[in-house]
């Protein structure tokens, strides 16, 4: 369920280790693969150990079933409880529904793609447009999807409707002068990439589950050039009917814009969160970390950090804020991380790669889909390092006198915990929000992680 709802292989090899050990099985050898996950027991006999493989048939963003599978792997790992009363609740964990019905899910995206909108700089007709479309996206989408189309096709009908929704507006002059439809297009594009597992992608090939990260790699690109045939076949429709299309240049950020923006990242983060059925607290944490990733990600902009710095350090702040209040709100550190960071998807940049592309300006073209590229890396990096500095942050403080002072007596008040679970698909950890002075007892584990 965790590999399913699009969690990292490190986070879904360490939980399998966590809640074995749990039951008494402390050397289980555990490989996980893009789909499929392979776990061995030693028989405490000579012979071949006693191995099982489960196969993940397909994958979805789905925030409420990583939230209550990682609770009920947390609750193993604490209170060990019967096997035949954890198999029932596995049986209807696969089985529920969402929390929220399908159509809350498609305005949410709608939301998301108007926040996005606003966020970039554009208006409120330019938002509404954005909105609608993306609903209208993903609605053809969710039939596509019962008709078993692949996502890369998925994909390249969304983009080509965004695509001709603008091209036609701004052909027939329905919007004012001065309005930029390609922001529409720009937020459409981050709607459709928004599901895929890109901070999954990059913890995977941190982590050295160097194949599986590599295969998440050639669906995300896979459907990057689904979303390249689409806006290709809506431009090229245009030029045929003389309909030129260009990009228009950046919104100056501006101080009075400024609090529009962060609002506007607040609300794309919690759609984002609703989208995925998030639960509540979740998508209020992820409103928190869009906007605070927002502010910080204009602010470098305007000290002229250049965009892929400035989306490193504003996803590295939603990690690190993400992995604490992961831990005050017991919800997966995931949620936050993948919902706080949609707001500073390169929607833009990578719309305005294809257009280069497709009016025979490949240079131009080109630097776009690298500034593209590098954002998104830049942002799934900054998301994955910021739990991981979490102990040594806290290792400093612990330096500091009524810190330590703070730690024993949380220490005392707590009982003692053994198992450390991960730090992103986790809902934080087993242990105290505030770390003991002892360091806890390592998890049973290879030396380097199986892929």
């Amino acid at each position: 369920m965790l590999l399913a709802s699009q969690a990292g292989s490190a986070d879904v090899a360490e939980s399998i280790v966590a809640t074995a050990a749990a039951y008494d099985l402390p050397d289980v050898a555990v490989t996980v693969t893009a789909d499929a996950i392979t776990v061995s027991v030693p028989r405490g006999v000579p012979g071949a150990p006693v191995t099982a493989m489960w196969l993940v048939r397909s994958r979805s963003l789905d925030y409420s079933r990583l939230d209550q599978a990682t609770r009920l792997a947390q609750r193993i790992v604490d209170d060990r409880p019967d096997l035949d009363q954890v198999e029932a609740e596995l049986v209807e964990l696969s089985r529920g529904g969402h929390p929220y019905p399908r159509w809350v899910a498609t305005v949410a995206l709608g939301v998301m793609a108007s926040g996005l909108s606003l966020l970039l700089g554009g208006g409120a007709l330019v938002a509404l447009v954005a909105g609608v479309t993306t609903a209208l996206i993903d609605r053809v989408g969710r039939w596509l999807n019962s008709r078993r189309f692949p996502l890369l096709f998925q994909h390249t009908v969304g983009a080509g409707l965004a695509t001709a929704v603008t091209i036609g507006l701004d052909a027939t002059g329905r919007l004012p002068a001065g309005t930029a439809p390609s922001l529409v297009v720009a937020a459409n594009l981050a709607v459709l990439l928004s599901g895929l597992a890109l901070v999954g992608t990059i913890q995977d090939a941190i982590t050295g589950f160097h194949l599986t990260a590599l295969s998440r790699g050639v669906g995300i690109l896979m459907s990057s050039i689904g979303l390249l045939v689409g806006v290709t076949l809506a431009v090229r429709a245009g030029v045929r009917l003389d309909v030129q299309v260009a990009v228009g240049p950046d919104v100056p950020i501006s101080l009075p814009s400024v609090p529009t923006r962060v609002a506007a990242g607040a609300v794309a983060g919690v759609a984002a969160a609703v989208a995925g059925y998030a639960p509540m607290r979740a998508a209020v944490a992820a409103g928190i970390a869009g906007a605070g990733g927002s502010l910080l990600y204009l602010a470098a902009l305007y000290g002229r950090f250049g965009p892929v710095a400035a989306s490193f350090l504003a996803a590295l702040a939603i990690g690190l804020a993400g992995a604490v209040g992961a831990r005050r709100l017991r919800v997966p550190a995931l949620v936050i991380a993948t919902a706080g960071i949609f707001p500073l998807v390169p929607g833009l940049s990578l719309y305005r790669g294809f257009v280069g592309l497709v009016n025979g300006q490949p240079a131009e073209g080109l630097s776009y889909l690298i500034e593209a590229g590098g954002t998104g890396l830049a942002l799934g990096g900054g998301v994955v390092l910021g739990p991981l500095l979490i102990p040594s942050i806290r290792r400093e403080l612990r330096q500091l006198r009524p810190y330590r002072r703070l730690v024993h007596r949380r220490h005392n008040q707590q009982r003692e915990q053994s198992r450390r679970m991960p730090n992103l698909a986790g809902v934080g950890s087993t242990e105290s929000p505030i770390e003991s002075t002892q360091p806890l007892p390592p998890v049973p584990r290879d030396p380097e992680p199986p892929d």
